[in-house]
């Protein structure tokens, strides 16, 4: 016959078994949660892994073409364009005019820039839709779509260039672009000269064709804009307008667009789309205004 004391030891064993039993299959069951947590991230990381390797690296990079030597394209050669009313460096299209012209848009990080470009010309800024777009040397970057449907031309095509006189191809090496915007207080915009970063380029009433009256102290308010040897403009503008002129002093030699010497203003301190020598000097100084090429 089982005692007291043998039956609460019996008992006592099958609980602690049973308590065993328990712990087992719950570590078990624990185990294998874990095991296919664990097969499930792998696979979501091999997914994310294949999908960085199916989708290129979006890049900015030199494409070399016949008609205009050295321009910015993506990494399908897609041509890439600059617009006269972003002088400021803010984009001024939006809304329809992003439609034929969609922005080139991302975070700086996210692209490779070509090795024979200069990392730090390139940076954002921030759209009216909250878009980061892309800028080359404050200048902010578009593609053209002929159909204004999100289409854009193919490979090598550059037929958005020169359009109205503003939008032209995006070069690495322009001596000269153009800027739209109004200079003066109330009056409509005007496209002008400007250099290849956007800041105002000026013109003298006092000169005379192709020479410069402007030396000692009014070469220090109004320092010539020097001359390369061979000059880049935008195919809106004619070749045969631009001359250089030589210079008495040692700050030439200096160009000129249809005869006028080409001027900065100190006082805009090298900002792109500052225009405060509009009318300075007694009104004799403005900005070097353009008409597109016939």
């Amino acid at each position: 016959m089982i005692n007291n004391k043998q039956l609460n030891n019996q008992i006592l064993n099958s609980i602690n078994f049973f308590k065993m039993t328990i712990s087992t299959k719950y570590f078990q069951i624990l185990g294998l949660f874990l095991l296919v947590l664990g097969l499930l991230a792998g696979c979501e990381e091999d997914s994310l892994k294949s999908d960085d390797i199916n989708e290129p690296q979006p890049k900015v990079q030199i494409g070399n073409y016949n008609e205009f030597g050295k321009i910015l394209v993506n990494q399908d050669n897609q041509t890439l364009y600059f617009f006269a009313g972003d002088v400021t460096g803010e984009s001024n299209c939006n809304g329809g005019c992003a439609d034929v012209w969609p922005p080139l848009v991302g975070e700086l990080y996210d692209f490779d820039f070509g090795s024979d470009l200069n990392g730090s010309d390139f940076s954002t800024i921030t759209r009216e839709d909250g878009q980061k777009q892309i800028t080359f040397k404050g200048w902010p970057l578009y593609y053209f779509s002929p159909e204004g449907d999100g289409v854009l031309e193919g490979a090598g095509e550059t037929q958005g260039d020169g359009r109205n006189g503003v939008f032209h191809v995006a070069k690495p090496d322009y001596s000269v672009l153009v800027g739209r915007q109004s200079v003066t207080e109330g009056e409509e915009a005007i496209v002008y000269l400007v250099d290849d970063r956007g800041v105002s380029l000026y013109r003298s009433i006092n000169d005379g064709e192709n020479l410069s009256n402007c030396a000692g102290g009014c070469a220090g308010v109004w320092p010539p804009f020097k001359a390369s040897e061979n000059w880049i403009i935008p195919s809106s503008l004619n070749q045969n307008d631009f001359a250089t002129v030589v210079r008495e002093d040692d700050l030439g030699p200096q160009l000129s667009y249809k005869g006028n010497p080409l001027y900065y203003f100190t006082p805009d301190e090298q900002v792109r789309g500052n225009v405060t020598g509009q009318g300075g000097a007694g009104g004799t100084f403005f900005v070097a205004d353009v008409e597109p090429a016939q």
